[in-house]
């Protein structure tokens, strides 16, 4: 690689210089011609820095005499008079024009053009002018990312822009879950944004999420009808990454950066005390209410009194005889604070006619378990070069690297590992043997979680990527240009995993075969391997136009492009292998089978594409653009359809009466309507159907068995793209000096070919078709806020960012109703007439307060339904829910669950605050939500579901008792169906989850023009960064506002990161 490497900068470096020798030669032959001859030298720096700048051209005007300034800025150049302008140019700054007069030393300071800079943004298949455009489309710049406490650039969008929405369930290295969406929901069937990186669409998210941070430029959001020149793939939105280039003198540019992570809102686990007290208390409320509590392992009322005592020894129960209990909150003992880091190296530089940029990364992302290795090491490397080689020719090549490996325990880190199990239980007995869970005299224990993370198994899982591509673009005229590109990515995976028995033993050291690490996993499973490939290919070319007549613009383009995906994946797997430490597919035992499975599939697609933009003066604003595209998920006759749009703006402060306003510095008013596709919910050849052979049995003997022939699924010809009608109107605008900057946007989006199943029939046999038959509409609207300003030298900007979507099912034959299947009502419902994940719930009218209360609440309904029974020992007793009857018909059944709302985040923002004074920068960013309903599931969202399960410490000192009869909660109780009244399925459940969180906070200080020895430093920053420091919610059952609904798997706690870096700029 190194060799590679300094080969690199060497052709790239020759090439960027060498017009240097060969415009000098040009200039002196030119000169010798002359009579006259004034030779002119001088420096050409930047205005920031002060820093010499290489490859600067210094042309003679109306001549082709020129020369450019070497590695220091310095440059000599022959003029034939003192009456020569000096023509002074380089790429992102301004030009300057010189006379040369009776001077003949000229140093010239170069301010960057960052108006120039700021006013243009990447846009599908090209660029546009921020002021121009007339599509809704967010640019994160490059700054958005530097100096992040994450690794991840999509943790880093979070609450960045409005009308984008990042949600994560983990911070477990590799297995953060991140998920993106534009403008909320467009499908049932969960359509997620095409990701393109410098112009080619990523395999999957990963291309994305295990890029270098330090190596993106800008990210530009396409929203609504602005994506439709991505067609077909374009329905969810569309996320533009652009990566760095050289430019400038050569520049080194190495940082290193050291995180530690601490535990941020801890799952709501108890100590052996709170657990005691929450088990004595709601057997205490059983005694009270006339009915035996269920007491477990526990024996009596005076066995969990000494519990949450906390007082540790031998207990002597029943069931597992003489067993020693005492405080071990399983979650403290495996997690604590983590230790990784990230080291970066960039070269890059450039001149007019080429740039290069070279850059590697490291990061070791270290999770939060301490007891075990569970971690990744993410190798990134990239380099690119771009070079005019004429006047009408120039050429881009562009090559990335990733490799991403990470190693766990296996099986994850799920409810088993560290919360599931009662805190009485210590890891280790007293010879430093793995103690078992409920491991008395009889030995009748099954579990230890440490012993299954530590002992267990592991899991190794390595991604790699390669992506090359190659861009040629000539210029017929200074108008019409033709651009041809390929792409390739090659993405690998591997995934090893092997699950093994871990002997445990009762606190005095006796051992049984039958105790495992966990009752989940299989004795000697494994190992298990998975293998896979993804190629990417895609072909491009691309007429562009753009040309002026008077006060006319116009500007447009044609193109085809061709993608190509293949996947091929295998799977090996043997059981009943020993642990002797070697885990290799051929030690499993002669009796087991070697199970595989795999295959491979493929999927193409071929666009034609086009797009007009016209604008008089800048003010009026019109474009239209269009795509035809051709899928291969399709049968014939439904391959192809046409998407577009068109989008129109008003310059309103370019009108006369405006112009001169010193309120309004810069109006733009616009609207769009456009047509987007999407193929999600079809396979890959999902309109071929398959046809398995069997045999059943007719009658009431074998005699009677006939062969038999089902079909997999069935799939209508018919069936073709999903299509989403996208509707916006916004403004844009600046006032007082453009201190103050926004935009607002109002939105509507429809999809009216909408790919759901329809209503199935006993006698079909198998499930019915996909067609285009649901509808599904959305409405929103995103806004956003800025102040720039300064006070001397201290320069400062805020701004703030809110948006909100809502949807709605307004057709769908096969959707769910309210009164089937509901599951206790958790989201992931489809209902007609309702939101995509629709909570159903049963009304509460607060808490039975007295004995007299119940009996009339009795009397007042009818038998049946959900109601328990008044005779069962889950009689409703004081302190429970009071459920309302919602149809007044007299009894609780289905019928009265009511509509509480959907799962979707609402009013999502984002608050940004920097400033800066001289070489100091403050950095604060602020993301959360207003509203976003919670129904939390699983074992710690109702007491004792089980009794050897754990409980949560949120329900301690918050349920009803007679002494506190307004409590949060209801009462507690050991009889399960009397706790799945209080605690499922009821609207006091749903919590709205809104919160505040200080996302980022980075302070730092930069050093300039300093040196080490020879080796001059142009920068030197040292600087604090920390993500997720701290956090404002209103979630009341104790968990992380990001957290996801289900409490089984709560394991992996979010982590907050606090970071320590530097950065050398040679």
């Amino acid at each position: 690689m190194i060799p590679l490497l300094v080969g690199f900068v060497v052709l790239c470096t020759n090439h960027a210089f060498a017009i240097t020798a060969s415009n000098t030669l040009n200039s002196d032959v030119d000169l010798l011609n002359s009579e006259q001859q004034l030779t002119i030298t001088g420096t050409i720096v930047s205005s920031d820095d002060g820093m010499g700048l290489p490859g600067v051209a210094v042309v003679v005007k109306g001549t082709t005499t020129g020369t450019v300034t070497d590695f220091d800025g310095n440059y000599s150049i022959n003029v034939p008079s003192s009456d020569a302008i000096l023509v002074v140019s380089y790429l992102g700054f301004l030009k300057q024009e010189i006379t040369v007069g009776s001077k003949t030393v000229i140093n010239v300071s170069l301010e960057p053009d960052t108006t120039a800079l700021d006013e243009v943004v990447v846009v599908g298949y090209g660029t546009a002018k921020k002021e121009t455009l007339t599509g809704s489309v967010e640019q994160v710049k490059a700054e958005a990312f530097e100096d992040l406490a994450v690794g991840s650039p999509a943790l880093a969008l979070q609450g960045r822009t409005p009308g984008l929405v990042v949600t994560r369930t983990s911070s477990r290295p590799g297995d953060e879950g991140v998920n993106f969406l534009i403008r909320g929901a467009s499908s049932i069937n969960g359509i997620e944004p095409l990701i393109v990186i410098d112009g080619i669409p990523s395999i999957n998210s990963s291309s994305f999420n295990d890029m270098n941070p330090n190596d993106i430029e800008s990210i530009s959001v396409l929203k609504g009808g602005s994506a439709s020149v991505y067609g077909s793939r374009a329905a969810g939105g569309v996320i533009l990454v652009t990566t760095k280039k050289g430019k400038g003198k050569i520049s080194v540019d190495i940082s290193t950066v050291s995180r530690v992570g601490t535990i941020g809102i801890r799952p709501p686990t108890p100590t052996m005390s709170q657990y005691g007290q929450l088990y004595a208390a709601a057997a205490r409320e059983d005694i009270a209410s006339g009915k035996p509590p269920r007491y477990f392992f526990w024996n009596d009322l005076e066995t969990l009194d000494r519990i949450a005592s906390g007082d540790e020894g031998y207990y002597d129960l029943p069931i597992n005889g003489n067993i020693w209990l005492g405080n071990a909150p399983r979650f403290d003992e495996m997690f604590g604070n983590s230790y990784s880091s990230q080291h970066n190296i960039s070269i890059s530089g450039g001149t007019e006619t080429s740039n290069f940029r070279i850059s590697a990364g490291y990061d070791n992302n270290v999770g939060g378990l301490k007891v075990a290795d569970d971690s990744s090491d993410r190798y990134n490397f990239s380099m690119n070069y771009s070079a005019d080689i004429s006047d009408r020719l120039s050429v881009n090549t562009n090559i990335t690297y990733f490799n991403n490996k990470f190693s766990g325990p296996s099986g994850g880190l799920g409810r088993e590992a560290a919360t599931y199990d009662a805190p009485l239980f210590p890891t280790y007995n007293p010879d430093g043997q793995y103690y078992a869970n409920f491991g008395g005299d009889l030995i009748t224990g099954d579990r230890n979680g440490v012993a299954q993370v530590i002992d267990g198994g592991r899991e190794n899982k390595t991604v790699e990527q390669f992506k090359i591509s190659a861009l040629a673009k000539y210029k017929f005229t200074d108008h019409l240009d033709f651009t041809g590109s390929y792409a390739i990515s090659r993405q690998n995976s591997e995934y090893q995993s092997y699950f093994v028995s871990v002997p445990l033993y009762s606190w005095g050291g006796k051992f049984s075969n039958n105790i495992n690490n966990t009752t989940s996993i299989q004795e000697g499973t494994g190992p298990d391997s998975n293998d896979g490939n993804i190629t990417y290919k895609n072909y491009k070319g691309t007429l562009n136009y753009a040309n002026q007549f008077g006060d006319h613009n116009i500007s447009g383009l044609l193109a085809i492009e061709a993608e190509k995906n293949d996947v091929n994946e295998y799977s090996i797997k043997r059981n009943g292998f020993v642990d002797y430490g070697v885990y290799d597919i051929n030690l499993g035992a002669t009796d087991q089978l070697v199970t595989t499975s795999g295959g491979g599939t493929s999927w193409g697609f071929f666009g034609y594409i086009g797009r007009i933009n016209y604008d008089y003066k800048s003010k009026y604003l019109l474009e239209v653009q269009g795509r035809r595209d051709g899928s291969s998920r399709f049968a014939e006759g439904s391959k192809w359809s046409n998407y577009g749009s068109v989008s129109g703006g008003w310059v309103i402060s370019s009108e006369d009466f405006l112009k001169e306003s010193n309120l309004i510095s810069f109006l733009k008013l616009r609207g769009g309507y456009g047509e987007l596709g999407s193929t999600s919910g079809i396979g890959d050849f999902s309109y071929l159907s398959t046809v398995g052979f069997g045999n059943t049995v007719f009658g009431e003997t074998n005699a009677g068995q006939q062969a038999t022939s089902v079909a997999s699924s069935l799939f209508s010809s018919s069936t073709t793209w999903e299509r989403i009608v996208t509707k916006e109107i916004g403004v844009d605008f600046r006032l007082f000096n453009s201190k103050v900057f926004g935009s607002f946007d109002l939105y509507q989006k429809e999809n009216v070919g909408m790919l759901v199943r329809g209503i199935e029939t006993s006698v079909l046999g198998t499930a019915t078709p996909f067609t285009n038959i649901g509808t599904l509409e959305t409405d929103g609207w995103e806004a956003m806020l800025g102040y720039q300003g300064n006070i001397g030298d201290l320069e400062f900007t805020v701004s703030a960012n809110m948006s909100d979507t809502r949807n709605e099912i307004t057709q769908y034959d096969g959707a769910q109703t309210i009164f089937e299947n509901l599951n206790d009502a958790e989201s992931g419902r489809n209902i007609l007439n309702r939101p995509i994940n629709s909570f159903f719930l049963w009304e509460t009218d607060g808490y039975f307060d007295s004995q007299a209360e119940v009996d009339a609440y009795y009397a007042s309904l009818n038998e049946g339904g959900i109601l328990p029974l008044q005779t069962s020992n889950d009689a409703l007793r004081p302190g429970d829910m009071r459920v309302v009857d919602s149809n007044g018909d007299g009894t609780l059944d289905n019928e009265d669950l009511t509509y509480s709302g959907d799962a979707a985040p609402h009013y999502v923002y984002g608050f940004n605050f920097d400033l800066k004074y001289k070489n100091f920068d403050l950095s604060a960013f602020f993301q959360g939500a207003l509203e976003h309903n919670i129904y939390r599931t699983g074992y710690f969202a109702q007491p004792f579901q089980a009794e050897w399960q754990n409980q949560s410490n949120t329900w301690l000192g918050r349920t009803w008792t007679e002494d506190n009869r307004d409590a949060e909660f209801p009462r507690l109780t050991t009889q399960r169906g009397l706790s799945a009244w209080n605690y499922r399925s009821k609207d006091h459940i749903l919590q709205n989850n809104r919160y505040m969180r200080l996302k980022s906070l980075i302070i730092g200080y930069t050093f300039r023009d300093l040196s080490i020895g020879n080796t001059p430093i142009n920068n030197l920053r040292i600087y604090f960064s920390g993500n997720d420091l701290f956090e404002l919610t209103s979630v009341k059952d104790g968990y992380d506002p990001e957290f996801q609904a289900s409490s089984n798997n709560s394991a992996y706690p979010f982590m907050r990161t606090w970071a320590l870096g530097l950065k050398v700029s040679l």
